[in-house]
Protein backbone atom coordinates (compact mmCIF):
# COMPACT_ATOMS: atom_id res chain seq x y z
CA UNK A 1 0.00 0.00 0.00
CA UNK A 2 2.44 2.13 0.69
CA UNK A 3 4.69 1.47 -2.65
CA UNK A 4 1.21 2.74 -4.10
CA UNK A 5 1.06 5.68 -2.35
CA UNK A 6 4.71 6.48 -3.12
CA UNK A 7 4.09 5.66 -6.70
CA UNK A 8 1.04 8.00 -7.30
CA UNK A 9 2.72 10.44 -5.37
CA UNK A 10 5.30 10.89 -7.50
CA UNK A 11 2.83 10.50 -11.13
CA UNK A 12 0.71 13.99 -9.38
CA UNK A 13 4.42 15.68 -8.78
CA UNK A 14 5.40 14.79 -12.17
CA UNK A 15 2.17 16.00 -13.56
CA UNK A 16 2.27 19.07 -12.11
CA UNK A 17 5.72 20.19 -13.46
CA UNK A 18 4.90 19.33 -16.91
CA UNK A 19 1.46 21.21 -16.60
CA UNK A 20 3.46 24.24 -15.40
CA UNK A 21 3.29 27.29 -17.81
CA UNK A 22 5.49 27.69 -20.53
CA UNK A 23 8.12 31.01 -20.97
CA UNK A 24 5.99 32.79 -23.85
CA UNK A 25 7.88 33.33 -26.98
CA UNK A 26 8.25 37.55 -27.57
CA UNK A 27 6.60 38.13 -30.98
CA UNK A 28 5.12 41.42 -32.27
CA UNK A 29 1.65 39.97 -32.14
CA UNK A 30 2.12 38.32 -28.45
CA UNK A 31 3.39 41.08 -27.29
CA UNK A 32 1.53 44.13 -28.40
CA UNK A 33 -1.13 42.29 -30.07
CA UNK A 34 -5.00 43.88 -29.57
CA UNK A 35 -4.89 46.71 -27.06
CA UNK A 36 -2.82 47.68 -23.83
CA UNK A 37 -2.41 50.13 -21.32
CA UNK A 38 1.44 50.60 -20.20
CA UNK A 39 2.45 52.53 -16.99
CA UNK A 40 5.95 53.87 -15.87
CA UNK A 41 7.99 56.64 -15.57
CA UNK A 42 10.76 58.01 -17.42
CA UNK A 43 13.61 60.12 -15.72
CA UNK A 44 16.63 62.23 -17.54
CA UNK A 45 19.85 63.20 -16.33
CA UNK A 46 19.41 65.82 -13.55
CA UNK A 47 15.22 65.84 -13.66
CA UNK A 48 13.24 64.82 -11.59
CA UNK A 49 11.11 61.38 -12.72
CA UNK A 50 8.12 61.96 -15.39
CA UNK A 51 5.04 59.86 -15.35
CA UNK A 52 3.50 58.62 -18.16
CA UNK A 53 0.36 56.24 -19.14
CA UNK A 54 0.50 54.92 -22.81
CA UNK A 55 -2.92 53.62 -24.53
CA UNK A 56 -2.05 51.37 -27.37
CA UNK A 57 -3.43 49.18 -30.18
CA UNK A 58 -1.75 46.55 -32.40
CA UNK A 59 -2.74 44.35 -35.27
CA UNK A 60 -0.87 42.49 -37.93
CA UNK A 61 -1.29 43.83 -41.38
CA UNK A 62 -2.75 41.68 -44.55
CA UNK A 63 1.19 42.45 -46.11
CA UNK A 64 2.93 41.44 -43.11
CA UNK A 65 3.74 44.55 -41.55
CA UNK A 66 2.78 44.78 -37.18
CA UNK A 67 1.17 48.52 -36.69
CA UNK A 68 1.08 49.70 -33.65
CA UNK A 69 -0.81 52.76 -32.87
CA UNK A 70 0.18 54.18 -29.47
CA UNK A 71 -1.08 57.65 -27.64
CA UNK A 72 1.18 58.37 -25.00
CA UNK A 73 0.33 60.99 -22.27
CA UNK A 74 3.17 62.47 -19.89
CA UNK A 75 1.36 64.10 -16.81
CA UNK A 76 0.76 67.54 -17.07
CA UNK A 77 1.34 67.97 -20.94
CA UNK A 78 -1.30 66.97 -24.01
CA UNK A 79 -0.88 63.45 -25.43
CA UNK A 80 1.12 62.59 -28.24
CA UNK A 81 0.41 59.76 -30.77
CA UNK A 82 3.04 57.85 -32.23
CA UNK A 83 3.00 54.76 -34.75
CA UNK A 84 5.39 51.89 -35.02
CA UNK A 85 5.68 49.78 -38.11
CA UNK A 86 8.02 46.44 -37.36
CA UNK A 87 9.26 44.29 -40.55
CA UNK A 88 10.19 40.77 -40.05
CA UNK A 89 13.47 40.36 -41.05
CA UNK A 90 14.62 37.19 -40.69
CA UNK A 91 13.48 34.82 -37.76
CA UNK A 92 13.80 36.52 -34.35
CA UNK A 93 14.77 40.13 -36.27
CA UNK A 94 12.62 42.90 -36.99
CA UNK A 95 13.28 46.51 -38.62
CA UNK A 96 10.78 49.47 -37.77
CA UNK A 97 10.01 52.55 -38.08
CA UNK A 98 8.83 54.76 -35.05
CA UNK A 99 6.69 58.21 -36.22
CA UNK A 100 9.22 60.25 -33.45
CA UNK A 101 12.58 58.39 -34.08
CA UNK A 102 15.37 59.53 -35.90
CA UNK A 103 15.81 56.82 -38.41
CA UNK A 104 15.41 52.71 -38.19
CA UNK A 105 14.63 50.98 -35.22
CA UNK A 106 16.57 47.59 -34.63
CA UNK A 107 15.12 44.58 -32.72
CA UNK A 108 16.01 40.94 -32.20
CA UNK A 109 13.27 38.28 -29.79
CA UNK A 110 15.12 35.67 -27.38
CA UNK A 111 12.37 33.32 -25.92
CA UNK A 112 10.25 35.98 -24.35
CA UNK A 113 12.75 39.25 -24.29
CA UNK A 114 12.42 41.63 -27.35
CA UNK A 115 15.58 44.15 -27.29
CA UNK A 116 15.11 47.52 -29.35
CA UNK A 117 17.44 50.08 -30.31
CA UNK A 118 16.77 53.53 -31.98
CA UNK A 119 17.91 56.92 -31.91
CA UNK A 120 15.34 59.51 -30.40
CA UNK A 121 16.49 62.58 -31.52
CA UNK A 122 20.27 63.92 -32.48
CA UNK A 123 22.98 61.72 -30.28
CA UNK A 124 20.42 60.48 -27.86
CA UNK A 125 19.66 56.48 -28.42
CA UNK A 126 17.10 54.30 -26.89
CA UNK A 127 17.96 51.10 -26.17
CA UNK A 128 14.77 49.07 -24.55
CA UNK A 129 14.29 45.51 -23.38
CA UNK A 130 10.77 44.42 -22.98
CA UNK A 131 10.31 41.08 -21.17
CA UNK A 132 6.56 38.96 -22.11
CA UNK A 133 5.64 37.81 -18.87
CA UNK A 134 4.47 33.82 -18.13
CA UNK A 135 0.78 35.39 -17.91
CA UNK A 136 1.31 36.31 -22.08
CA UNK A 137 -0.33 39.68 -21.08
CA UNK A 138 1.89 41.84 -18.94
CA UNK A 139 5.00 42.94 -20.19
CA UNK A 140 8.11 44.83 -17.85
CA UNK A 141 9.82 47.17 -20.45
CA UNK A 142 12.82 48.74 -19.20
CA UNK A 143 15.23 51.19 -21.30
CA UNK A 144 17.81 53.24 -20.74
CA UNK A 145 19.19 56.51 -23.02
CA UNK A 146 22.31 56.93 -23.83
CA UNK A 147 24.75 60.05 -25.10
CA UNK A 148 27.38 59.05 -27.07
CA UNK A 149 27.14 55.95 -25.01
CA UNK A 150 27.06 57.33 -21.60
CA UNK A 151 23.31 56.50 -19.95
CA UNK A 152 21.54 60.09 -19.56
CA UNK A 153 17.95 58.95 -18.50
CA UNK A 154 15.94 55.44 -17.58
CA UNK A 155 12.32 54.36 -18.50
CA UNK A 156 10.33 51.64 -16.98
CA UNK A 157 6.67 50.79 -17.72
CA UNK A 158 4.76 47.75 -17.17
CA UNK A 159 2.20 46.96 -20.16
CA UNK A 160 -1.12 45.07 -19.30
CA UNK A 161 -2.57 43.80 -22.74
CA UNK A 162 -6.37 44.06 -22.15
CA UNK A 163 -8.64 41.41 -22.68
CA UNK A 164 -9.33 40.88 -26.87
CA UNK A 165 -13.33 40.51 -26.04
CA UNK A 166 -13.41 43.74 -23.96
CA UNK A 167 -14.08 46.94 -26.09
CA UNK A 168 -12.44 49.88 -25.58
CA UNK A 169 -13.76 53.68 -25.08
CA UNK A 170 -10.29 54.25 -25.57
CA UNK A 171 -9.60 54.53 -29.28
CA UNK A 172 -7.85 56.79 -31.01
CA UNK A 173 -6.88 57.71 -34.34
CA UNK A 174 -3.16 59.23 -34.44
CA UNK A 175 -1.77 61.66 -37.28
CA UNK A 176 -0.72 60.10 -40.24
CA UNK A 177 3.54 58.96 -40.83
CA UNK A 178 5.37 62.11 -42.30
CA UNK A 179 4.99 61.76 -46.20
CA UNK A 180 2.11 58.70 -45.79
CA UNK A 181 -1.68 59.19 -46.81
Amino acid sequence: MAIRTFVLAVLLIAGASFATEQPKTFTPQAGFGGESEGNGTLKLFLGKPQPFHVVSHGAEQSDGLFHLEQRVTFEGKPPQDRVWILTTVSPDHYSATLSDASGRATGFTSGSRLSLRYRVKGPLVMHQELQLMSDGKTIDNVGVITLLGIPVGHLHETIVRKDPSLTSNNSFKPKPLRGSA
